[in-house]
């Protein structure tokens, strides 16, 4: 029996910017559940190689593949349902908190049930009157996890973040690595760029890569 095809396939990735090459055909293969975990310096392309995951950065060559299908064949709006993006920095639309989670939904035609908002929010270590609250009124620590959540609430096949941690303590950094660890459980993918190693234990990767000079290498 053949075996089913990686829930997301990179091929031979390059990305330049001018004349400087920041991805240098980079490989990964990502299976339903699985944690990557990709760690590096600063300025190596961390963030430029989940954007170009996420298909939000021009590729010179190379191929994404999500369930077996070339990502061509999609519709930028379906590969972009499929594939989640968390921004280092996180953007909040106008409105409320509860306003910012159903967002998404919302382009669907699709509503975040009460319930299922609540989960979110406690899943993430914030309270349950939270989602009242103006979304650009939060700290930086606070809108990440509402990022986090407003792509948790889509339900992405895929799921790449980008330091999801970075403003946050270290108990409420630990719900959100729990959560993401959670959310794959259940069957999604997910990738999380960081700048701290001990969190692949916590997060339970099953892949860890360092990228260096364009290219994932196992540590």
């Amino acid at each position: 029996m053949q075996a089913p095809p990686a829930r997301l396939h990179a091929r031979q990735l390059t990305v330049r910017f001018g004349s400087k090459g920041i991805l240098d055909r980079l490989n990964l293969v990502l299976q339903p559940g699985e944690i990557a975990f990709i760690e590096g310096q600063s300025g190596v392309g961390k963030s430029t190689l989940l954007r170009a995951l996420a298909g939000l950065e021009e590729l010179a060559s190379g191929e994404l593949w999500l369930d077996g299908q070339p990502s061509q064949t999609l519709s930028p709006s379906r590969y972009r349902a499929a594939v989640g993006y968390v921004a280092q920095r996180a953007v909040m639309f106008a409105g409320s908190v509860a306003d910012n989670l159903q967002a998404g939904l919302s382009l669907q035609g699709a509503r975040l049930e009460e319930q299922e908002l609540q989960r979110l929010l406690k899943q993430l270590s914030l309270p349950a009157t939270f989602g009242e609250r103006r979304a650009k009124d939060l700290s930086g620590g606070e809108q990440q996890r509402v990022a986090l959540a407003r792509a948790l609430a889509l339900k992405p096949k895929v799921l790449l973040c980008d330091e999801p941690t970075t403003a946050l303590d270290t108990e409420t950094e630990s719900s959100v690595l729990y959560a993401l660890r959670d959310y794959a459980a259940e069957g999604a993918s997910v990738v999380v760029v960081s700048h701290e190693p001990e969190h692949a234990a916590l997060l339970a990767a099953a892949s860890i890569y360092r990228l260096e000079r364009g290219k994932l290498h196992s540590p």
